[in-house]
């Protein structure tokens, strides 16, 4: 790979790297939130919202559906991106055998190592058995099709990157799209939430198939497809151009007043949860929300990296390359470091953040040691 005067590889994009860096910090972020919120689902909760104060709802309510309303979208807008390079490079056939050597392989490990040891080691679920017993039980009840864990991500991809390559194999010839404008974006914005609120009419928010969230999947779907055609069509400094960060303030100066006039007279507060889904104004009003944070947030995010993060140090050098270990192997490092401090008891915000900042820095030690080992540090490179 070539490798500029830094020791940086030439062909990366850095402020797309940077991007991708901190989305992965802040799912670590999110599943330790989870684990001290009760809020959303987790291997493992200490947390319940009758244990928080007020102020404490507000922050991991508002914090995680904030994240969940764009951080992963990115994440598949990004990978789209790199993926359409990808497949132009290698043409469909060597492209959906990297893709099943990058994804494929890692996802298999996680399912069938991964998830069984956090199970019955880390958890001692079904205690009555041995490990060998549990785990044929394991295989033979198919359970291990819904034990993707947070690589759900890794699968949802593999599928996106598969499809992809056979339509373009099918239809060769590219989407011709020559600008993207403000008028552009808010069509997107409305139409991914009017989807998302039909889709929700089958799929709430919360209901879960195989570990896959298909209640989240329109804005997953839209960013990939997103981050194809800005690829293909060469419109990256079209779309990162410097007016474009207005979108983060716009994204929130509208989006906060809906998700709190949701909360506030939706009935939520008083635990009824019409916003995830069903013929409700909540759940439209909640879908377009999620859309505006999804594609605005997310468009004007990535405008403020290439003005103001677009360069690679030995920190931000150290996440990019350790940035899919760090994903991987979080997991049972974060449920190992939350039952080792279980009886460490302070309020709920502070143990969060203590565990979280110590999940990130062990994850990524491990990521950089596992590297090192050949041949499967090769998997996380």
């Amino acid at each position: 790979m070539d490798k500029n005067i830094n020791g940086f590889p030439k062909n990366r994009i850095a402020y797309l790297d940077n991007v991708r860096s901190l989305v992965i910090i802040l799912v670590v972020t999110m599943h330790t939130a989870v684990t001290y919120s009760g809020i959303g689902d987790w291997y493992y909760k200490e947390g319940s919202l009758e244990k928080l104060s007020i102020f404490e709802k507000v922050f991991f309510a508002f914090g995680q559906s904030f994240l969940q309303a764009w951080f992963m979208g990115i994440l598949f807008f990004i990978s789209a991106f790199f993926c359409a390079r990808s497949l132009a490079k290698r043409g469909p056939s060597g492209f959906i055998k990297e893709r099943a050597f990058r994804l494929g392989l890692p996802l298999l490990i996680y399912v069938f190592i991964v998830s069984p040891f956090i199970e019955f080691i880390l958890l001692g679920k079904d205690p009555g058995y041995t490990f060998l017993e549990n785990y044929i039980r394991f295989i033979t009840s198919f359970r291990w099709l819904g034990s993707t864990g947070p690589l759900w991500f890794v699968e949802a991809l593999l599928v996106f990157c598969v499809i992809y390559a056979v339509l373009k194999k099918c239809f060769p010839h590219s989407i011709k799209i020559h600008n993207v404008s403000s008028k552009n974006i808010i069509f997107t914005i409305v139409i991914t939430g009017i989807i998302a609120f039909l889709v929700r009419l089958v799929f709430p928010i919360d209901s879960s198939y195989l570990n896959l969230q298909f209640c989240y999947f329109t804005s997953y779907i839209v960013m990939f497809i997103a981050g194809i055609l800005i690829s293909e069509n060469n419109l990256l400094d079209k779309i990162t151009e410097e007016k474009n960060i207005k979108w983060i303030g716009l994204s929130l100066l509208i989006g906060v007043p809906i998700w709190v006039f949701v909360v506030l007279f939706g009935g939520a507060l008083d635990g009824i949860y019409f916003f995830k889904g069903g013929i409700h104004w909540q759940s439209f009003a909640y879908a377009l929300w999620e859309s505006l944070t999804a594609i605005g947030f997310s468009t004007g995010l990535i405008a403020y990296f290439r003005k103001k993060v677009n360069s690679y140090n030995k920190f931000t050098g150290l996440i990019k390359d350790n940035a899919f270990g760090i994903y991987f192997f979080h997991a049972p490092l974060l449920i190992a470091i939350s039952l080792l401090f279980k009886h460490f008891d302070p309020v709920p915000i502070l143990k969060f953040a203590v565990i979280m900042i110590i999940t990130c820095i062990i994850s990524l030690i491990v990521s950089f040691l596992i590297r090192k080992i050949k041949p499967i540090g090769v998997l996380f490179k």
